[in-house]
């Protein structure tokens, strides 16, 4: 049943590559180039390329064009220290993510410059893609196994790329090679969920060149998010259900919520429901309805919605917000693979999975994840990783983290140990929050703390009074 799953999401290693790789072996531009005026996030900005070699340690070979974007400063004397993105996934690519560029535009753009380079393997940095698989449907485990690695092999020698140098580490190595173009002596990090990874990574290979650094919605690199995202999910799940049962609204409205929860679980392991949509129908099974409440407890204002859809679904047969509600795999691009397959962090083996997520609702979607990704690291080659296993070393620099309350996959235990590597750090927890942050309070209140311990390269005495009046949003009961 698992191996037939696989099938029907598609094994998620044929990779169709952009077109944008070239080869060369020879010294290559060390400025931007192509610099050309350009909108991004409704912003306008300097946007060019930066030829980089894919593989950077013998500089030769193919050739990467990386995409930037830099949003000068608004101040006709802007600091000399710019904010560099670091976006999530991993796959994102920042110059497309939206909400992160408004928020640092807000916030932070007055007096610094926004830098913004699209991660080699995504957007404008040679993404490749993952199209639809062949159907590998009817085989058994033996011939599906045998003829995915064939496949693979195949498809993997018709790339034009080497997914061996899509990882962390190298990706930071560009980041440095932008910094030095763009001719900047410190920079800020800010990094959300993945990215918080990234800037880890960068601090640890380029740690002269930041000032400071802001990470949001993530893990140290000793926390292993994915293993542990099944039983951070019930967790959030039952914060959600304690919530409700403290309203009195929802209380009111829905009494029997944790039955009802239970009853659509039971209802689809007996019997998924097929359910029409838009050019065809989708399934519902169990597994992926829970992955469907898994994205939906990625962010709270979605949360005050759960309960009521859960109602909806139990009384009415209204499955409406589940089918439009996404899910979330391995990703769609070859570089997410990489990383997944190579990096310690990133670690998803299904015997932890287990162990972690005991009596957790999506412990089966978690699982056939986990099964995917050992299959397809299988026969994916692993990537250079230069860091190895060596422990995150420590350092001085100024660091200032956020965590939801609620966060459903880098909860506030994730960085625990922050204190202790970062002496000059601090951990805020953002009350009634999860993975993802779209409520407008929140904004307002973590927008100035972030701009006061940048331009103070300090969290000594920040203002994070404000902190203490956010309420989780109210439940919506019809």
């Amino acid at each position: 049943m698992k191996l037939k799953y696989l099938v029907l999401v598609s094994l998620l290693s044929m990779f169709l590559p952009a077109c944008n790789g070239t080869t060369l072996s020879q010294p290559l531009p060390t400025q931007l180039m192509d610099e050309h005026p350009c909108r991004i996030a409704s912003q306008d900005a300097i946007c060019g390329q930066l030829p980089v070699y894919e593989n950077r340690a013998i500089q030769s070979g193919r050739i990467i064009n990386l995409n930037i974007a830099v949003i000068k400063a608004g101040s006709a004397n802007p600091a000399p220290d710019p904010v560099f993105f670091l976006a999530g996934g991993p796959g994102e690519a920042a110059t497309e993510s939206t909400g992160n560029i408004d928020f640092l535009v807000s916030y932070l753009n007055g007096q610094r410059d926004i830098v913004l380079v699209d991660q080699r393997g995504t957007g404008g940095s040679h993404e490749v893609l993952v199209p639809p698989s062949p159907d590998f449907s009817g085989l058994s485990a033996e011939e599906l196994e045998s003829q995915f690695a064939a496949w693979v092999e195949k498809t993997l020698n018709e790339l034009d790329m080497d997914s061996r140098f899509y990882t962390t580490s190298v990706a930071m190595d560009d980041l440095e090679a932008v910094r030095q173009a763009l001719g900047y002596e410190e920079i800020n990090l800010f990094g959300t969920s993945y990215g918080v990874t990234a800037a880890q990574y960068y601090l640890r290979q380029h740690e002269d060149h930041v000032r400071t650094a802001v990470l949001f919605g993530g893990s140290l690199l000793d926390a292993p998010v994915f293993e542990r995202e099944a039983g951070n999910a019930q967790r959030t799940l039952e914060i959600t259900f304690k919530q409700c049962e403290t309203d009195a609204a929802c209380r009111t409205a829905f009494p029997d919520l944790r039955a009802e929860f239970a009853a659509l679980l039971e209802r689809l392991d007996q019997q998924p429901v097929e359910i029409a949509v838009e050019g065809g129908s989708i399934t519902l099974t169990r597994d992926f309805f829970a992955a469907k409440v898994e994205w939906i407890t990625r962010d709270s204002k979605r949360i005050a919605s759960l309960p009521l859809w859960i109602h909806q679904a139990y009384a009415e047969n209204d499955w409406t917000k589940f089918v439009e509600a996404d899910t979330h795999g391995i990703g769609p691009t070859l570089m997410a693979h990489s990383i997944r397959c190579s990096e310690k962090w990133a670690a998803f083996t299904p015997a932890e999975v287990a162990r972690e997520g005991v009596d957790s609702y999506l412990l089966g979607w978690s699982l056939n994840e986990a099964e995917r990704q050992a299959l397809i690291c299988k026969y994916v080659p692993h990537g250079e990783t230069p860091e190895g296993i060596s422990l995150q070393p420590p350092s001085q620099k100024p660091v200032l983290l956020f965590n939801g309350e609620w966060d459903i996959l880098d909860p506030p235990e994730n960085v625990a140990g922050a204190q202790e590597l970062w002496e000059n750090s601090l951990s805020l927890t953002i009350p009634g929050q999860s993975h993802e942050i779209s409520d407008m309070y929140v904004v307002l209140c973590i927008g100035p703390i972030t701009r006061d311990f940048i331009d103070h390269a300090s969290a000594d005495e920040l203002d994070t009074a404000c902190l203490a009046d956010l309420q989780p949003p109210r439940f919506i009961t019809k």
